[in-house]
Formats: structure tokens, C-alpha cells, sequence
């Protein structure tokens, strides 16, 4: 359980105040805070409602009765949208997201998979169908993401919110903004992916390098099907490199591609288009049949199963 004065040390930079802040409204000296936050000394009883009702918060919470429980049912919040997003029901989504929001304002994961959901139902799949209305939903999107910004921890991980902001600004267009929060990310040699396995030994080692693995052919996957859209490319150059990708998660996947049947079913769909604007029919009916197998396959996937190859289990 967090002692009181790490909570009022987390509440005071989640809520962005200073010390000094804290301490004029409450009639102190900054000292007694930094002695709170350190634990050294505690607060007077009496002060607790000045305090919960400063932060906004109950005594109860300030004294870390209720943390655990909200910590709960956060987990229960996000493993329930989980499920909705399967089903791919993203309105209930929605509704579901802003009525806990009332419980839980502040809370950065719940603020990020609301605008998460708002992107998917209103830029994704298009039914903010009016300007007003892109305009009226991209600005809570994006209120939403610099909310949570404020209230992530300074050690918690905030990428969840830039990523949203980033596509936001590129669904309409202010391309600036986004380069703005791309160049403030790290390079890809200073991610988690390529430098958790290093502070882990044996197993645990072995399993970050696995997965990280698994995520960079997810990424490698996503480079080739852009640089396939690229319209400099011949027809024949974009079979090509449909071609390349196919082959590169054949190999790191070891013929048994599993989740990779989605996007070996989407180049097989698009090779047969390319080859039926080169007029080679039977070529790209071969293809719409490679298609439907992988496509069947991944819908198809046993839950759970590990990948073949020694390399990725």
C-alpha cells in the first residue's frame, strides 16, 4: 500500500503543481510538503479534508484505502472494452467509456481508449461524414489525448495518447503537429523492444528478444505495404515487393505464419489485382484462391497456439 505521502506526491504531479503551490493553498511551508512527500513527517489529521478536497480526491484515497480497488477496476474496465473491440462493437465502446469516465476523470489509459474508439468510429470508418462534425470530434480526440498526457506519470509510459494525436493530425491534415510529436520519439535503436532484453537474464532474456522479434516483422510487414502504395512503382515493381514481404514472414515465421495469414491474405488479394491489370487471368485467380486460404486460416487460428519455428517459442 502507498503511503500517504507518496500519494500526495503522485496526485500533486499528475495534477502538474509544485510544492510551493500545494503549500499556499494549505496555509504551509513547501518544507512540511517535501517532509509529507518523503515520508519524514505526515499530515495532521486535521488537514486531510483540505487536502482531498484540494486534489479532488476522498481522504479515503489520500490514505490508500481505495487504491488498490480502483487499480481493479480499472483492470476490469479495460479487460470489458477489450472484448467489445473484438466483437467490434466500438459505439458500445463509447458509451461504455464515458459513463466510467465519470468514476474515474483522471484516469490517462480510460481518456486514451475513448479517443481511441472516437477515431475508429469517426475517421476510421467514416461516419463523421460532415466537416462540422470532423471538426467537433477531432477536437475532443485530441483534448482527450493532452488530458491524459497531463495525468500519465512521469515514469509511466505516454506513448498510447501521441500515437492517437499523431494520427489525428494527419486525418486532417496538420501534418506539421504531427512531425512535431514524431521528432520528439525515439529512434527505433533506443525503443523498449530492442533494449528490454538486455536487463534480463536467461528465459526471461530469451522471451523480450522473441517478441521483440515478432512486433519489428509486424513493423518490417507495414514498411513494405507502404512503400507498396507508393505510386512511383510499375505494376510489375509492386508485385515485387508484395513478393518481398511474403517471403520475409515465411522465413521468420517458418512457413507457419498464424497471425501473419491477415497480411499474406491482404498481398495475395492485391498481387491479384496487379496481375489482372497486366492481363494474366489465371495467374490472378491463383492468387484470390492464395487469398481466401489465408484469410480462412486466420480467422481460423486456434487461440494460444506458439509458432513453429525455435526462434520465435
Amino acid at each position: 500500500m502507498m503511503t500517504i505521502g507518496s500519494t500526495i506526491r503522485q496526485l500533486r504531479q499528475e495534477q502538474d503543481i509544485t510544492q510551493e503551490q500545494l503549500a499556499e493553498a494549505l496555509g504551509i511551508t513547501s518544507r512540511a510538503v517535501s517532509q509529507w512527500e518523503c515520508d519524514r513527517t505526515t499530515p495532521d489529521i486535521s488537514q486531510l479534508p483540505a487536502l482531498a478536497n484540494f486534489f479532488d480526491v476522498t481522504t479515503d484515497h489520500l490514505l490508500g484505502v481505495d487504491i488498490s480497488r480502483k487499480e481493479y477496476e480499472i483492470s476490469k474496465i479495460l479487460k470489458h472494452i477489450q472484448i467489445s473491440g473484438v466483437s467490434g462493437d466500438r459505439e458500445e465502446t463509447e458509451r461504455y467509456l464515458r459513463e466510467k469516465l465519470k468514476i474515474y476523470p483522471n484516469e490517462p489509459v480510460l481518456l486514451c481508449h475513448l479517443a481511441s474508439a472516437l477515431q475508429d468510429i469517426y475517421f476510421r470508418h467514416g461516419k463523421a461524414d460532415t466537416d462540422k462534425l470532423k471538426d467537433e470530434i477531432s477536437d475532443e480526440i485530441i483534448s482527450l489525448c493532452e488530458r491524459a498526457l497531463r495525468y500519465y506519470k512521469p515514469t509511466e509510459d505516454n506513448s498510447f495518447p501521441k500515437l492517437l494525436l499523431i494520427f489525428q493530425y494527419e486525418y486532417m491534415n496538420e501534418k506539421e503537429k504531427a512531425k512535431a510529436i514524431i521528432s520528439s520519439l525515439p529512434y527505433i535503436s533506443c525503443t523498449r523492444e530492442m533494449l528490454e532484453a538486455d536487463v534480463f537474464d536467461g528465459k526471461e532474456a530469451l522471451e523480450k528478444r522473441q517478441s521483440a522479434l515478432f512486433s519489428l516483422t509486424a513493423y518490417m510487414h507495414k514498411m513494405f505495404y507502404e512503400i507498396y502504395r507508393d505510386a512511383s512503382y510499375s505494376n510489375e515493381q509492386k508485385t515485387e515487393i508484395l513478393k518481398a514481404d511474403s517471403a520475409m514472414i515465411d522465413l521468420i515465421t517458418g512457413g507457419k505464419p498464424r497471425f501473419f495469414h491477415g497480411a499474406l491474405a491482404v498481398n495475395a488479394a492485391e498481387q491479384a489485382v496487379l496481375l489482372l491489370k497486366t492481363g494474366n487471368t489465371e495467374k490472378a485467380l491463383d492468387m484470390l484462391e492464395a487469398a481466401y486460404f489465408h484469410a480462412h486460416s486466420y480467422e481460423s487460428r486456434p487461440d494460444g497456439e506458439k509458432y513453429a519455428p525455435c526462434w520465435l517459442s
